[in-house]
């Protein structure tokens, strides 16, 4: 398998893992693999904090704080609870739910960087208007 680095990337992993007809074995596998590299992503979780959210909403679960000090362990935590806990069902469910709340914040990082182009385009707007009407004042006098 290839390596997974955007939040598309992951999305589209998840799609195939899920539409394929693998067996139960292959499955668990591809997704463990796969959620590994979510975890492990600092594309798509810059921040341990924001993994944090991501296990409660997904998975509901809430690991204590040491784990996230340390990715790769909070990894193989999660990937030992999920290995013994989940079925094709729950696989399937969960992968969705992952699929989701990637789908989420890709479109709440989309909507916060066009505000921020909105924004800057405004700041520039105002500059420039700044500038103009002093560089009248100066002309004028």
């Amino acid at each position: 398998m290839k390596k997974v680095d955007s939040k598309r990337d992951f999305i589209q992993e998840l799609s195939v893992i899920n539409k394929n007809k693998f067996t139960l074995q292959q499955t668990k596998s591809l997704y463990l693999g796969l959620l590994y590299e979510l975890v492990s992503s600092r594309e798509v979780f810059l921040k341990n904090k924001d993994l944090e959210e991501f296990l409660i909403t997904v998975f509901k679960r809430k690991y204590n704080s040491y784990l996230f000090k340390a990715r790769p362990y909070l990894a193989s935590r999660l990937l030992k609870d999920v290995s013994k806990e989940y079925d094709s069902f729950k696989i399937s469910a969960s992968i969705k739910l992952i699929i989701l709340y990637l789908q989420e914040k890709d479109s709440n990082e989309h909507n916060s960087v066009s505000k921020e182009k909105k924004s800057s385009n405004n700041l520039e707007d105002d500059v420039i208007g700044w500038f103009n009407s002093v560089r009248k004042g100066s002309n004028g006098n």
